[in-house]
């Protein structure tokens, strides 16, 4: 059984390390995190860099078994979103501030707690003096709040290639997550005609046109019914594919009817609904909109693109980790995640089956006084060590 191998204080005091060295981007210093990350490991373990420039860098520590085949693969992010407002919150957001069983600070749940869960869990196991039989891989990752920058650089290097699951160490409330959405950001902008305000009639509104579009598309892009995984209950439209004006430019004068306007879409999206099909049908709208009004002139550009990934319930590897959070003393219960992680940037590469699973509320994350507990991060820990035992061993 793999319940109290980790233990709740150690969780504690790694963590206050953690959250104490600052990576809020937009600067990120993820190297700095990185290093301490890997002189908490012997020399025996092999640590890979991907240096990004300017003090940003992943890392990969890499522990082979007898076999590359068939590994398990840990991943995390180091950076985490501005503390905005530090007078706001009820301590220093980066003293890790601790008041019973709770921690307080920029990072604590998302997602540096789960990163320290990720390290004991594999000290834990290097201590046992056990060869592995299939390798282990913990990947630490730079960027994952702006660009994803060391998610894809690990889908294209080729490290993983081998690794039979991944697990993805975001706060999810020690539930499984078995799905996440996906999230396409679109800048459309339109060139239209200008007129006199009295005069709508001879101009190209280019904000209206753009606010046709975005009707247009909520039509075509959002009936869609829930995901099950991601809304059980069949309510909730936050948990459908949803459209969300989030940017809107145009116009120089209230008397002016505005030729040009800028807008940009946040979408995301369940995994039934492939990017490729629907950046076809948004172009497609755009090309009708033009069609129908001669001297009206649309352009898509592609801001962020993240496809949904999932994997199933029944999959043999889900299975597993619902045993191993039976030994570390947690209920398994599988949801499903509206925010994206690393998870959408490498799995399509990998191809291989994962779960979201990690300490910590996910409400917390990006919030004021984000805090976790730090037995959350030893259960975790407990569950991430039977999955390293039962694979890798």
């Amino acid at each position: 059984m793999a319940k109290g191998i980790v233990g709740a204080e150690d969780c504690a005091a790694l963590l206050e390390k953690l959250v104490t060295t600052n990576t809020c981007q937009p600067e990120g210093n993820e190297e700095k995190l990185g290093q301490m990350i890997a002189d908490l490991f012997p020399d025996t373990v092999e640590k890979r860099w991907i240096d990004h420039g300017h003090g940003r860098a992943s890392l990969a520590l890499h522990i082979p078994g007898e076999s590359p085949e068939g590994g398990l693969a840990f991943m995390g992010h180091m950076d985490t979103v501005s503390c905005g407002d530090p007078a706001l919150w009820k301590c220093d957001p980066l003293s890790a501030q601790r008041e019973g069983n709770m921690i307080y600070g920029r990072g604590t749940a998302d997602m540096k707690g789960g990163l320290v869960s990720m390290i004991e869990a594999a000290l834990a196991l290097l201590k046992k003096g056990q060869p592995l039989k299939r390798d282990l891989w913990l990947c630490f990752t730079a960027d994952e709040e702006a660009h994803g920058t060391g998610a894809l650089a690990f889908s294209e290097n080729g490290w993983l290639k081998d690794v039979s699951a991944l697990v993805v160490a975001e706060p999810s409330a020690e539930n499984i997550g078995l799905c996440e959405k996906g999230a396409l950001w679109l800048r459309f902008s339109a060139v239209g005609a200008l007129a006199h305000g009295s005069r709508p009639e001879i101009g190209i509104n280019g904000v209206e046109k753009l606010m046709e579009l975005v009707a247009k598309g909520q039509v075509a892009i959002c009936a869609n019914k829930a995901h099950t995984c991601l809304d059980p209950q069949g309510v909730g439209s936050m948990l459908r594919t949803t459209m969300a004006v989030t940017r809107l430019e145009g116009g120089i004068m209230t008397n002016v009817i505005p030729a040009n306007a800028v807008m940009e879409l946040d979408i995301r999206t369940l995994p039934s609904l492939p990017h490729d099909a629907l950046l076809e049908k948004a172009q497609g709208l755009c090309q009708e909109m033009m069609e129908a009004c001669p001297g009206l002139h649309l352009e898509m550009e592609v801001l962020n693109n993240r496809p949904a990934v999932e994997v199933a319930e029944e999959h043999q590897f889900v299975s597993l980790v619902k045993d191993c959070c039976k030994e570390a003393g947690i209920e398994p219960v599988c949801k499903g995640l509206y925010f994206y992680t690393d998870a959408s940037q490498v799995v399509p590469a990998l191809g291989c089956p994962f779960v979201i699973f990690g300490p910590g509320e996910d409400t917390m994350a990006h919030q004021i006084d984000e805090r976790i507990d730090i037995h959350s991060m030893a259960r975790v820990g407990d569950a991430y060590y039977a999955a390293m035992e039962k694979i890798c061993l």
